[in-house]
């Protein structure tokens, strides 16, 4: 079966509000250039922010120290600290994200605190089966590795074809806008084959506003509600 933990209750950091404000103030101003000059550069933005704390403009920084980090950006102190759970229980974790340069970040990080250093499957990832580092092959030395292990994967990259049983935690860093997506990316997991309850977590960073976190959740969480109801419809609806 699957669990869904609820990790609605990550409280934005002060650098994050900081970030937040400073951006929503330029915006209302109307005098800009550059990202988010638009609504759509706003958005994404404000998406960045709530998993990936940078000043506007500024691109993933892969080597800036864990310590610092992580006092922006309380999403990776509540990856680090449920990692350190799925490990203590010997169990394996599914991460998924979508932006590469927050892959690689997520990777060192994981690797310095847990000396295990995850794999990558994204869009530069080769299906070819007669590849030597082919996806499947990757992923297959992931799942008969013993113990504890992470991966992590691009939600738009895996599809289907690709089961990774094994694993029986299944964090989604980063949303997609669409639920369906993401739902087939929790597939991944829960397959036939999996002897395990699979545990589904969505991060989401709250404060006393609305912030874009938690109004992407809201609006996923109504689509698979609408969803649900055009497809199991009643006599009388």
């Amino acid at each position: 079966k699957i669990d869904v933990a609820d990790c609605r209750n990550i409280l934005l950091s002060p650098y994050q509000r900081q970030l937040y404000s400073h951006a929503v103030n330029l915006f209302k101003t109307g005098n800009i250039d550059g990202p988010i000059a638009n609504h759509l550069g706003m958005i994404q933005y404000l998406r960045q922010l709530c998993t990936d704390p940078r000043p506007i403009g500024h691109a993933t920084d892969i080597h800036e120290p864990l310590s610092e980090y992580v006092k922006k950006s309380p999403k990776l102190q509540w990856l680090l600290d449920t990692l350190a759970t799925i490990k203590e229980k010997g169990e394996k974790a599914i991460i998924f994200v979508e932006f590469q340069g927050l892959q690689r970040l997520l990777q060192r990080y994981i690797r310095e605190r847990f000396s295990l250093t995850p794999d990558i499957i994204n869009g530069t990832t080769t299906a070819s089966a007669t590849a030597a580092n082919s996806r499947q092959k990757r992923i297959k030395a992931f799942q008969e590795r013993p113990g504890f292990g992470s991966i992590i994967l691009s939600p738009l990259a895996v599809g289907y074809g690709v089961n990774i049983q094994a694993a029986n935690h299944v964090i989604h860093y980063t949303r997609t806008w669409n639920p369906a997506k993401e739902d087939q990316a929790t597939d991944r997991a829960y397959r036939i084959g999996a002897t395990r309850d699979v545990f589904v977590y969505y991060p989401v960073i709250t404060a006393d506003f609305v912030t874009f976190d938690m109004k992407l959740d809201k609006l996923l969480r109504w689509k698979r509600g609408l969803s649900e109801d055009m497809l199991n419809g009643c006599g009388d609806l």
